[in-house]
């Protein structure tokens, strides 16, 4: 990548030498941000069928040899295909002190780490590696400005669409986008099936709790009742492997709110779901068009991410007033927000936004716009991009020292 988003958490994560372990699912920057940080680290790439490979001698070892020549500050990537006598010997201290494991998946990496007789238990600090945050890439220097910056930065979460426009994003992401799902699926031993992907098409549509989504596979013939039982495990599949996240709603309707965790297979999935784009070619214009309509929603899931990250709070779905974002601590709303991406608002549904967000007299009201220089006086607290990017830098200057 000829940009780099500094991650400072990260940073100083690895930075502080030891035995150290990042998990995450594939292409989320791992392997990258570790050779930047840690130049002077030898690095391995553990091959299936547990051989220890060399990019850069371009040799590959079997577990005696790499031990010999792995020197004392090693990367060994994909650890979990090693063989579990690599395990005993860091056990028995025969690996270097200076070692980081890495490993593209979420769930199954925990057989080292849990559990009674897992080998690595205890012996490891142990950091998940996601997607980009909105405020890491807010915080980084780049060559947009205000509306199109934000609207560039959805979809740069995802560390292998940085540097590439809107269009290639999209264009390029699509296959981009479902390979990655089979990978993801691969790397946890799971097994790659159509369900899986009518699950995504459909949170994508907006099937956002189980019961709609099992209606969803049934109208498609893909299971046999439209019944949650059917699908339960493979949404919680998708869960622990990245895919989707699961959100608490808030309020009296209680319940769970499922969505997508990237936005690339996001509107992907969406594009799919709606305009059958798999199947059919369409011209650019017409895909930006479906994609600028979808990007409000985008929008407000980014600035949820960097909220909740830069208050320390956890995100909720409120429904009843429906709200864009929502953040609590324990049993109480601390923050509300309202995100009107819009050239301008008027007066009119200014004061809409007050009155829905005024029902929460305790929590902080804030109104995110891509310019706030036209809104006229308000109660709310009102952001605009400049005022995302520094408080952005100012978090990221703390983090780092």
């Amino acid at each position: 990548m000829s940009i780099i988003v500094r991650r400072p958490d990260l940073e100083r994560f690895l930075r502080s030498g030891g035995r150290k372990l990042l998990f995450g699912r594939r292409k989320t920057g791992k392997t990258f941000y570790v050779r930047f940080m840690l130049p002077k680290y030898k690095y391995f790439i553990v091959r299936r069928g547990g051989m220890f490979f060399d990019p850069i001698e371009g040799e590959e070892y079997d577990l005696r040899v790499f031990l010999k020549v792995c020197g004392e500050n090693v990367i060994v990537d994909e650890f979990h295909r090693a063989d579990p006598k690599f395990f005993d010997s860091i056990q028995a201290g025969e690996s270097p002190e200076n070692i980081v494991l890495v490993t593209s998946t979420l769930h199954f990496y925990k057989q080292f780490v849990e559990g009674p007789e897992a080998p690595l238990k205890g012996l490891f600090s142990i950091r998940r590696v996601g997607l980009i945050s909105p405020i890491e890439l807010l915080a980084t220097e780049w060559n947009l400005k205000g509306k199109k910056l934000v609207e560039t930065l959805v979809f740069y979460q995802e560390p292998s669409l940085i540097g590439k426009s809107i269009e290639d994003c999209i264009i390029s992401g699509s296959i981009f986008a479902r390979s990655l799902v089979g990978e993801i699926l691969d790397e946890e031993d799971v097994t790659y099936t159509r369900r899986f992907d009518a699950i995504l098409e459909s949170v994508a549509s907006g099937a956002s709790r189980l019961s709609d989504i099992s209606s969803y596979l049934y109208a498609r013939g893909l299971i046999e009742r439209a019944s949650t039982s059917y699908i339960t495990k493979y949404v919680d599949t998708m869960i622990k492997t990245g895919l989707l996240e699961k959100i608490e709603i808030w309020g009296r309707r209680k319940g769970s709110f499922y969505r997508h965790l990237s936005p690339l297979t996001e509107i992907i999935y969406y594009l799919d779901s709606k305009y059958s784009l798999r199947d059919v070619y369409a011209p650019w214009e017409f895909i930006k068009n479906a994609v600028e309509a979808r990007l409000p929603f985008l929008i407000e899931r980014f600035v949820e991410r960097f909220m909740a990250d830069y208050f320390g709070l956890k995100p909720v779905k409120i429904m009843e007033p429906e709200i864009d974002v929502a953040l609590v601590r324990f049993k109480k709303v601390k923050v509300v927000a309202e995100v009107k991406w819009k050239d301008s608002l008027t007066t009119s549904n200014l004061r809409k936004i007050e009155n829905k967000l005024r029902k929460f007299s305790e929590a902080k009201k804030i109104l995110v716009v891509p310019d706030k220089s036209d809104i006229g006086d308000t109660s709310l607290d009102v952001w605009d991009v400049e005022d995302l990017q520094r408080k952005a830098r100012e978090k990221c200057i703390i983090r780092s020292g």
